[in-house]
């Protein structure tokens, strides 16, 4: 029984994982000038067993100043 509440909840942390990192692509997408912040991409999204928190794990290609406005930015905007 435990080992099937482990892949459930696992399963389950996927699924929220993966709607998460395209959710906050296309807000990111949507709300971020790419001129302004170069492309910002979300690569992976962890979230926590009580699904309450989330690691974003984010790239910037863009020019040196590009990247750090779109940290800020996305910092502000957390």
């Amino acid at each position: 029984a435990l080992l099937l509440y482990i892949t459930m909840s696992t399963r389950r942390q996927e699924r929220v994982n993966e709607l998460l990192k395209h959710e906050i692509g296309e807000i990111v997408r949507r709300e971020f000038n790419i001129a302004d912040t170069g492309l910002v991409s979300v690569n992976a999204v962890e979230i926590a067993g009580d699904l309450r928190t989330a690691k974003v794990f984010i790239s910037v290609l863009g020019k040196p100043d590009q990247q750090k406005r779109a940290v800020r930015l996305l910092g502000e905007k957390r």
